[in-house]
Order: structure tokens, then C-alpha cells, then sequence
């Protein structure tokens, strides 16, 4: 496997934006010695000098992670294109199906571009393959914890804690959570800051207040059937998302109870649609336009080599109270 410039840097003891300003022949901005050291090590080591002389900026998503919440990327692609057309860059959007991934498939023009933007992307293997190929890199909502790569995120554990800790100064002490695929970082991180909400706020511990959504409304729906047939009947429910927010009241009004009289619901994201629903949804905010915005400033500098690599922004959320939450009947 060829070197990759962290480790170039380091065997060198200089800057990773040392060793991109090399190998992407800005010169000028590089010593004689420091220049010449890097290329001898990158030819050894099987390197290929990188020129960014596109104006093009890839990205990169998940095909059914898109499909399923598209209200939500819309606003982060959003703050992506906001901030490249300022910058006189391109968008090139990718999708890629996540059980048949390949990186040939992918339209990727590697000499016409200068850096890829992985959203909400679960797909570590990929994400490396393009790291040792030193193609500049930023994960949003999403991070590999082990990589030197930069990312920028949310506080989603705050996010849930915010939702629950305001719920229990309403009075409410059994708080039902729907949770999202375990398997993906961000569900973990939502999950865990339920799970600590239920010691900090002495919260009912009851496993049948927690059920698991993959990511559809219908699914959601189901989800909270599933803890309303359960013998412990929520006054109050967090979502993973506004999403599954939606099918949560659905499903409560079907059973012929009303929000927030019966039940509370707060959602998570507040996605345009969170403040048109009836009643009109509390939830936790996310600044999905900026988190855009952060990630092409963060992809730009790197590729300008004004700043080391390896940095995460993690952005804070805002609860968002409307009309689905009250305090309980009892």
C-alpha cells in the first residue's frame, strides 16, 4: 500500500499541508531540500503526485440514506453549493448504492477534482481507498474515529440530552425513545444520550419504551405501535428524527389519543416540514446549512494547505419548542 502524506509528514517531521503543497506542484510554496525529500520518498513508496487542476468538488452520499431523508441532506447540500459558487467551485453530487459499491463505478474524475465531501457515508472501506490515494477529504455527520480525517458533526448525544432534560421539567418521566439503525454512529450517539437522559433525570428505565427504526416513516409507525402495546404507555416519546417523528403521531392519533394532550413527541433535525405538521413539531435543531458551508471552508483549506488535517467541528444543536410537547395529564 503506498504512503500516504500523514506518514510522509511524519518520517519528515513537517506539515501534512507541506507535503500536499509538494506533491499538488505548488513549488513555490515549498523548499528546495523539503520539496525534493518529499518527492524522492513519494517515488519510493509508490505516491502519485496529485495536481489539482480541476474546479470540481465531489460529493458523496448514500443512495437509500438519501432517499429516505432527503429533507433533511437537502439543506446541508444546500450549504455546500452556497458556499463553492462563492468560491468559484463546482458541485459534482454522487450516490452510491451501499450494498454494491464500487469505486469504479463512481463518476469520480480524479484529475478534474479537487476533494470529496462523504455525507452521512458509512462506507469506511471506500472513504480509505480514496485517503491513500491523497485525494483531500471531509466527512459530514459522520467521522471515522481512527483516521486522520477531517469531519465535521453535531453533538448529538447534547442534542437528545437537551430533548429529554426539558420533557422532565415538564413533568414527564416516562420518555420513550425510537431509535435508528444501531449500526450507524450517529444512532449510537443519539441512543447513548437517551440512555445517560434516563440516569440524569431519573427517568423509568423500561426496555419496552425503546424501539428500533431502520429509517421509513411506516417503520416508525410501527415502532411505535409496538411500545404502545407494551404494558408501560409513554407520556412522552423522542424520535431519532423528524421522520420518524412524523409516523410516531400518526400512529398515536390512530389509537385514537391526541399530541401533546396524551403524549408528548419531540423529533430531532427540524427539517422544514417539523414546523408544518398539526400539531407543529418541538425538536432539536440542527444547523444543516452551516454544517455545508463548514465542510467546503474546511475541504478548501486543506487543499490550499493553510491548515493541518485531521481537525473535527463539532457544531452545537438548539431545541426548537412548538406545539407537540406539554406537560402530562397526571
Amino acid at each position: 500500500m503506498p504512503m500516504t502524506m500523514q506518514e510522509i509528514a511524519r518520517k519528515l517531521n513537517i506539515s501534512v499541508s507541506t507535503v500536499s503543497r509538494a506533491l499538488s506542484g505548488q513549488h513555490d510554496k515549498v523548499s528546495e531540500d523539503t520539496k525534493n525529500a518529499i518527492l524522492t520518498l513519494a517515488r519510493k513508496h509508490g505516491v502519485q503526485r496529485r495536481r489539482t487542476v480541476g474546479k470540481n468538488v465531489a460529493f458523496v452520499i448514500d443512495r437509500e440514506l438519501f432517499n429516505d431523508c432527503s429533507n433533511f441532506y437537502s439543506s446541508l447540500i444546500s450549504g455546500i453549493e452556497t458556499e463553492l459558487i462563492k468560491n468559484r467551485y463546482y458541485f459534482q453530487f454522487n450516490s452510491v448504492d451501499r450494498k454494491n459499491i464500487n469505486l469504479n463505478d463512481m463518476n469520480l474524475n480524479f484529475s478534474d477534482i479537487i476533494g470529496v465531501i462523504f455525507v452521512g457515508f458509512y462506507h469506511d472501506d471506500l472513504v480509505l481507498d480514496l485517503k491513500n490515494k491523497s485525494i483531500p477529504i471531509v466527512l459530514l455527520d459522520y467521522h471515522l474515529p481512527t483516521e486522520e480525517i477531517d469531519s465535521v458533526l453535531i453533538d448529538n448525544t447534547d442534542g437528545v440530552l437537551k430533548a429529554c432534560k426539558y420533557l422532565s421539567e415538564l413533568g414527564h418521566s416516562r420518555i420513550a425513545y425510537i431509535s435508528g439503525d444501531k449500526s450507524l454512529i450517529t444512532t449510537q450517539e443519539r441512543l447513548f444520550g437517551y440512555r445517560r437522559a434516563k440516569e440524569l433525570f431519573s427517568l423509568l428505565d423500561d426496555p419496552a419504551l425503546l424501539a428500533e427504526c431502520k429509517g421509513r416513516i411506516d417503520q416508525a409507525h410501527e415502532a411505535m405501535n409496538r411500545i404502545l402495546d407494551s404494558k408501560t404507555r409513554p407520556t412522552a416519546v423522542v424520535t431519532h428524527n423528524d421522520i420518524f417523528a412524523i409516523g410516531t403521531v400518526d400512529a398515536i392519533k390512530q389509537r385514537g389519543l391526541t399530541v401533546p394532550e396524551d403524549i408528548s413527541v419531540i423529533g430531532f433535525d427540524d427539517i422544514a416540514m417539523a414546523r408544518q405538521m398539526v400539531p407543529s413539531l418541538t425538536t432539536v435543531h440542527v444547523p444543516k446549512h452551516t454544517m455545508g458551508i463548514m465542510a467546503v471552508r474546511r475541504l478548501l483549506h486543506i487543499t490550499e494547505g493553510k491548515v493541518y488535517p485531521n481537525k473535527k467541528i463539532v457544531l452545537p444543536t438548539e431545541l426548537k419548542i412548538r406545539n407537540s410537547t406539554a406537560p402530562p395529564k397526571e
